[in-house]
This record gives C-alpha cells, sequence and structure tokens, in this order.
C-alpha cells in the first residue's frame, strides 16, 4: 500500500466522524479535562502548550494541516497539563478514542503514518532543545526562524518564503525562553536588514541563506 493510499484511508477514517470548528484562541483541550476524543486538523493550526509556575505560556508544539492529535494519550492514556489551542480558524475532525484505535488494529498499514507524525514531533522537540541551547536570544529567534521555514514555508514568487502558521511574537518568545520585549527587538533588527517582514500577520523570510550566515 502506498504512503499516499494509506492517507487516504486515514483521511476517510476521520472524516466519517464529527467535524468541529474552532474560532482563533479558542480552547480544544484544557489541562484539566480528559479529551473528548482523537483530532485531525482538516485546516488550520493547533498550538500545544504548557504553563509555567510564573503563569506564563511555554509553547511545545504546532500542528498544521493533516496532523493527528493528542498522540501519547490516544496509545497510553497519559494526559498531561497540556493545552490545545487554535492558532486561527482551524476545523477539526474527531473520533473516540475507541474507534481510533479499533480502526488501527484492523489496518495495521496505517500504523506508519501515525509513527512518523510521531517521530516528526520528537525531532521537533530536539530542534527545540538545540535552539535552546544558543546563548544569545538572537541565536535562538533565528534558529526557530529557520525551523520553521523547513516546517511551514511557502514560496513565493519572489524566492521569499512565507512562514504560514500565525505566530504572535509572544508565541515566539515562549518557545525561545526570552521576554517579549527582547523577541522585538530581534525580529526588529532583522526586519530593518530587510531579511524578514510581517505581511497579513504572517512572517516572510526574504533570504535564508542571510538569515543562517547569523548564526
Amino acid at each position: 500500500m502506498t504512503q499516499v493510499r494509506k492517507w487516504e484511508l486515514l483521511d476517510s477514517f476521520f472524516k466519517a466522524h464529527t467535524r468541529i470548528q474552532y474560532k482563533k484562541g479558542e480552547t480544544i483541550i484544557r489541562p484539566e479535562d480528559e479529551p473528548n476524543g482523537v483530532y485531525l486538523i482538516e485546516w488550520g493550526f493547533v498550538k500545544a502548550y504548557t504553563i509555567t509556575k510564573y503563569g506564563e505560556e511555554n509553547l511545545l508544539l504546532v500542528r498544521g494541516t493533516g496532523s493527528v492529535f493528542p498522540l501519547i494519550w490516544a496509545f497510553t492514556g497519559e494526559h498531561r497539563s497540556v493545552t490545545y489551542e487554535a492558532m486561527e480558524s482551524t476545523s477539526l475532525w474527531r473520533v473516540s478514542k475507541v474507534e481510533y484505535l479499533e480502526f488501527l488494529d484492523r489496518n495495521p498499514d496505517i500504523i506508519p503514518v501515525i509513527l512518523d507524525m510521531a517521530i516528526d514531533a520528537y525531532r521537533l522537540h530536539s530542534e527545540r532543545v538545540m535552539t535552546l541551547s544558543y546563548r544569545t536570544a538572537r541565536e535562538r529567534v533565528i534558529s526557530f526562524l529557520l525551523t520553521n521555514v523547513k516546517r511551514f514555508g511557502i514560496l513565493n514568487k519572489d524566492g521569499s518564503q512565507t512562514i504560514h502558521a500565525p505566530y504572535r511574537q509572544s508565541d515566539i518568545a515562549s518557545s525561545v525562553n526570552a521576554t517579549r520585549e527582547t523577541t522585538s527587538r530581534e525580529i526588529n533588527s532583522l526586519k530593518k536588514r530587510k531579511i524578514i517582514s510581517v505581511v497579513d500577520h504572517k512572517i516572510v523570510v526574504h533570504d535564508v541563506d542571510a538569515l543562517a550566515a547569523l548564526l
């Protein structure tokens, strides 16, 4: 079975169940609640984050179209203190945990698709650890942008790339362990160099090589 066919089966399975739409900022899963099921993102973006003891967001992961979550809970039943929130208008398909696991039991060929998602989440976690290993906020912001160009970059006609995920500066600050003020200063510095810009609330990287050279 081809990878495309596996994805089509998974997609068809979810789309035979419940469709839910969320507005920007709406919570999908609260940390104190048991998830209502397993979700597939039809379109939009969902962020997962925890709240620190200081009451600040700690951004863990952003998922886009085609992603399934929460992966760990679906298999282990373990639900950490993680909030899942729509970053923009987002459409999801939801299926019960029992039906999801039964589907995978009946269709073991689909499991590699889910495994790829889990591996990707692990890789992103590793990349975030590497980003946080940089000593300066400037380096961490640049590393964050480079990672997200690879994940969510859409090539424009002029050769620039738009990071399609709708990151706020507070999201970036949370991810790179910097204050909003410091993050804003570093982003403005990159804007002045004309390496990046912000168009319709999306970050546009005009020269990926020039950005990478600053690390």
